[in-house]
């Protein structure tokens, strides 16, 4: 027994070692859960991420990306996210606004004059200072994308004028100033899901939508939709966020890789979303849609009816309103 002793220490020794050898191979992984197709911006730009993070990291860490809200559902991202349920999340902003109602800023129709200036608020000083304030419910801010401006979107003729809204029911996603906006109009909000709308809109239980154009001809809605009119009342982008416990539980390694990764994703995204909205708009028209932009007469019309919904924003909400607008 004695003289096996040396052999059963180095065997036990071998074994420990290949056992460490083989833990620490094992990648870092984190979930990143999101609602949209893989063929949308947001859905191409998390993989262009994803692939960021294993060429960074050299895989040691990895990015398991489940697209078309197949994890969890929309609504509870933001929530699931904040429990550790999933790592990371890239919503629509507005879905930060109950927790932050400074973010509605981006939401106030027809605030911004051009889908590039509100972009580039978004991308600048203001998006980033939002972001970081979400530290403080259990987000770490990752980074901006963008998914262009949102549009109004009919089943019939193009709504150029407030009054082509009477009586219809708008589909948006959960935003008060969007909703105010279409109430003065004389249209009603609905809410729901994006998952939801094909088949709302297919059975005449909605008659339009306020949505990205980069969302809309992806998901194919050019099948159940006819009209849309070019004016901006909302500029489109996504928070990624990752659970801030998550976060600081990562090493200095990891963390630069995220940021490195994101970096990347994110001139990915911005350089490709203006070609992104053109593209969307083509196929929009390919397929049936009729693009409509307002005339400067119709346009003063519709601005006048949606100006009192910033008169009724909260003050930090105002307070960034005068911001945008110099």
């Amino acid at each position: 027994m004695k003289i096996r002793t040396p052999l059963i220490g180095l065997l036990s020794a071998l074994s420990l070692s290949l056992s460490a050898a083989a833990v620490a191979q094992e990648p870092v992984v984190l979930k990143f859960s999101h609602e949209a197709p893989e063929t949308a911006i947001k859905g191409k730009t998390a993989l262009v991420f994803a692939e960021k993070v294993k060429e960074f990291s050299k895989g040691t860490m990895r990015v398991d990306v489940f697209p078309g809200a197949q994890l969890i559902p929309t609504k509870d991202e933001v929530r699931s996210a904040i429990r550790g349920q999933v790592d990371i999340i890239a919503p629509q902003t507005s879905y930060y606004v109950p927790l932050d109602p400074s973010w509605d800023v981006f939401y106030q129709p027809l605030l911004f004059d051009s889908a590039k200036a509100g972009m580039d608020a978004l991308q600048g000083d203001l998006g980033r200072e939002l972001l970081g304030n979400l530290e403080r419910i259990g987000l770490h801010g990752l980074g901006i994308w963008h998914d262009g401006p949102g549009y109004l979107f009919t089943t019939g003729e193009p709504a150029t004028l407030p009054k082509d809204l009477e009586g219809k029911k708008i589909r948006l996603f959960p935003s008060a100033p969007l909703e105010e906006g279409v109430r003065l109009a004389g249209g009603i909000p609905v809410s729901m899901p994006g998952p939801d709308v094909y088949l709302s809109l297919q059975q005449g239980m909605i008659d339009g939508v306020i949505t990205a154009v980069t969302y809309a001809a992806p998901s194919k809605w050019y099948e159940v939709l006819k009209g849309m009119t070019r004016m901006t009342m909302f500029i489109g982008g996504y928070g990624v966020t990752i659970n801030k416990a998550r976060w600081n539980k990562l090493s200095d390694e990891h963390k630069d890789v995220l940021k490195r990764a994101m970096a990347a994703a994110e001139e990915w995204n911005y350089e490709r979303s203006a070609q992104n909205i053109a593209d969307a708009e083509k196929t929009l028209g390919d397929n049936g849609v009729k693009l409509e932009d307002l005339s400067s007469e119709d346009l003063k019309k519709w601005r006048e009816i949606v100006a009192p919904v910033y008169e009724k924003q909260p003050e930090e909400v105002r307070s960034l309103v005068k911001r945008v607008q110099g």
